[in-house]
């Protein structure tokens, strides 16, 4: 039996992963990948790191702690990142 070779993530494509690997919401095979690619590259881990983060850190963000202006823009942008889908 011959086993599959997949090619090996870029720095670049873990990148853009990354996101949809903290949820879960990628299939076997790229989370196998996003994996691998972690356990070889510790500039990746870092980042993942930090991601992790800043997710546990916004998560801790309430509405009122947001500047008015900058609450605004943010709604701004993703009613229009929402309508652009």
């Amino acid at each position: 039996m011959t086993e599959l070779r997949v090619p090996r993530l870029t720095c670049r494509e873990l990148v853009e992963l990354l996101s949809d690997y903290l949820d879960g919401a990628l299939d076997p095979l790229e989370s196998a990948r996003v994996a691998a690619h972690l356990q070889t590259c510790p500039e990746c881990t870092a980042y993942l790191v930090q991601l992790r983060a800043t997710i546990g850190t916004l998560g801790r963000l309430r509405e009122q702690d947001i500047p008015t202006p900058i609450l605004a823009r943010l709604v701004a942008a993703f009613r229009g990142w929402r309508g652009a889908g």
